[in-house]
């Protein structure tokens, strides 16, 4: 992207998978954080896992689902219990009561549980890439003849995953603060992860939100680094065309404008000028989703870019 508007990526671990051969070709400046297994060759630059992560979820294991919601609702409760003997304890001269460990929201405590549960959520993250990769195979060893009519068995729209709030917010708080210095304005979200819609999706219904508009656009892309190699040098032809056309719909998404008008620009330039422009057929398409920002912007309520159907494409039976 350009000056103008700045992507980082979600979430702050990614780790790789093959069809993200197609990033550089469309987001050359995409900021990142832990690359985890990503190939040489790529523009972007990782970072190394800190220590805080090095316990892989050794801290996390005293808490049962649901309990992080717990905690913070009992320190909550406590706070407010505190509140009204330490003026007790004031007015009767009382020294006040030493302070007492709680929940895992305090401090560095609450960056390393942070962290601990993102490394978790990386390891299962890769584990299901290599599922989705073996669906993938499958799923073209079945494909219907060309001169059959293909079926997409793609997921129906809308979230059907909702990941607990908290823990939502945990990740995204986590995210906010390693690449702050990546998000200033104006800056947007791209989810490169198989749960990062979930998140957003958690984040904002959790505010009363999840009502703003969405687009999907349909894109070329490859699965090789031999294929990255002969269509980097194609992509300065068409590049500086579709930088302008995301930016007007991430303007028009962030502004509240008429998103469905520039995305019809886009629509029309990806469809009829980008095919045109690529090396080769595209033998390989993906979706680019755009959600709208949320009224208030919530936390995760910001105008977002989404890697549309990570995991799709899966046989059924």
């Amino acid at each position: 992207m350009s000056a103008t508007w700045r992507l980082v990526a979600f979430p702050l671990i990614v780790p790789w998978r093959a069809e993200f051969w197609s990033l550089p070709l469309f987001f050359p400046d995409l900021a990142a954080g832990v690359l985890q297994k990503w190939p040489k060759g790529l523009p972007y630059q990782g970072r190394d896992l800190p220590p805080q992560a090095a316990a892989g979820g050794k801290d996390l294991q005293h808490y049962a689902p649901g309990e992080l919601t717990q905690w913070r609702a009992y320190e909550e409760y406590a706070g407010e219990r505190e509140e009204v003997a330490d003026i007790l304890r004031a007015l009767r001269g009382e020294p006040p009561e030493p302070l007492r460990p709680m929940g895992p929201w305090k401090d560095d405590d609450a960056w390393r549980v942070a962290w601990q549960l993102e490394v978790m959520e990386a390891e299962q993250e890769a584990d299901l890439i290599r599922v989705d990769r073996e669906d993938f195979l499958l799923g073209e060893a079945l494909a219907p003849e060309i001169w059959e009519e293909p079926t997409d068995y793609a997921a129906l729209a809308g979230d059907k995953e909702v990941l607990d709030p908290e823990t939502a917010r945990l990740r995204y708080l986590l995210w906010r603060r390693e690449m702050g210095a990546q998000l200033a304005l104006p800056s947007a979200p791209l989810l490169l992860g198989r749960t990062s819609q979930a998140i957003f999706a958690s984040l904002r219904m959790a505010a009363g939100g999840g009502r703003a508009a969405r687009m999907r656009f349909r894109l070329p892309g490859i699965r090789s680094a031999d294929d990255y190699q002969a269509a980097r040098g194609a992509a300065a032809a068409w590049q500086g065309e579709f930088r302008p056309l995301l930016e007007a719909c991430l303007a028009a998404a962030d502004q509240e404008g008429d998103l469905p008008t520039s995305a019809q620009a886009l629509t029309k330039w990806s469809e009829e000028q980008l095919p045109r422009l690529w090396p080769d057929a595209p033998s390989w398409t993906w979706d680019l989703e755009i959600w709208g920002r949320e009224p208030g912007s919530p936390e995760g309520g910001e105008t977002l870019l989404a890697w549309g159907g990570l995991g799709k494409g899966l046989i059924p039976g």
